[in-house]
């Protein structure tokens, strides 16, 4: 087992330990999903007196309680029996996750929670499968497959930007909260507002988990009663232009001159000497790729202009 999935199984646990202690009426009943010690397991984040631990795997040896005669139908198990399920490194490994996850499903207590966690990315490393890397949809759409809410689901999440070096790995971990009907009314927040994701060239790539958050967390440091001027008319002008809302926004500016003095998503795009004479009666949210945007957010600075960016 890898250091970064184990810190963010324990994070996960402790983030939603409220909705999966809140479901059982006694003991918790915990089952452990590819629970092979080889490596390291996940047991020792689970050993409160008040919870009984299972191991599930395919193959008997340490760690293992259950080996079930079918992978794909547990008749070892009762229906609604556990409180909680997680399950580390496996789900690449499984040809139809789909059929597990609606065993798993089946076995979860009312409002019983699991968690996952899977790879994003990494080398191949059959066992004696490895059949799927996953991304924030996939998982999502693996829960709702099932009936299951989902909670949570991200590649490479973490709660902060310091502190978190060894969260990141070459496998760039993507993770998954969901719930059996009928939900807890307790709402929690986002586990993991940033994502901080290995890179092909061995760079990591810090960013906020989706545009939603990138938007929110500019608007901390922006004036509230001032219309945005995008700097970017690219895609990602385009998916900021819809979440901020286009009432809110007064134009684009652009550096690219084929850009300049045309309409792109409906908003004139203006260039830098237009867009220095009135930047400080608007917002300026920098909406390019990430290398682009560190050249504009210089090209900004040079001038004295405050902006904000997508990437922390």
């Amino acid at each position: 087992m890898h250091r970064s999935s184990y810190v963010r199984m324990e994070y996960l646990l402790n983030h939603y330990k409220p909705l999966w202690q809140g479901c059982a009426d006694g003991p918790i009943h915990v089952l452990d999903i590819g629970s092979y010690d080889q490596n390291g397991t996940y047991k020792d984040l689970l050993r409160e007196e008040n919870i009984v631990y299972t191991g599930l795997d395919m193959s008997k040896g340490p760690n293992v309680d259950i080996v079930p005669k079918d992978i794909y139908s547990w008749d070892e198990i009762a229906d609604e029996s556990f409180d909680l399920v997680i399950s580390g490194q496996v789900f690449e490994h499984i040809e139809y996750p789909w059929l597990t996850v609606k065993e798993i499903e089946r076995i979860m207590k009312p409002s019983g929670v699991f968690i996952m966690i899977a790879p994003n990315a990494g080398i191949e490393h059959k066992a004696p499968l490895d059949c799927y890397r996953y991304f924030s949809q996939g998982l999502e759409a693996l829960a709702k497959w099932a009936g299951l809410k989902v909670l949570h689901a991200g590649v490479a999440g973490v709660p902060s930007m310091e502190g978190t070096d060894d969260w990141v790995s070459e496998w760039n971990d993507a993770t998954l909260a969901a719930q059996k009907l009928p939900a807890s009314k307790t709402e929690l927040d986002e586990p993991f507002r940033y994502e901080r994701r290995r890179m092909l060239d061995g760079s990591v790539s810090d960013t906020y988990k989706n545009w939603h958050v990138a938007v929110c967390e500019n608007k901390k440091k922006f004036h509230n009663d001032k219309q945005y001027i995008l700097f970017g008319a690219g895609i990602f002008g385009g998916e900021i232009l819809d979440v901020i809302g286009a009432d809110n926004v007064y134009c684009f500016a652009d550096n690219s001159v084929d850009k300049q003095g045309k309409e792109m998503y409906g908003k004139r795009v203006i260039s830098y000497e237009a867009f220095k004479q009135i930047s400080k009666d608007y917002n300026c949210l920098v909406t390019a790729p990430r290398c682009a945007s560190l050249e504009i957010k210089q090209q900004l600075q040079r001038d004295d202009i405050c902006c904000g960016t997508l990437f922390p």
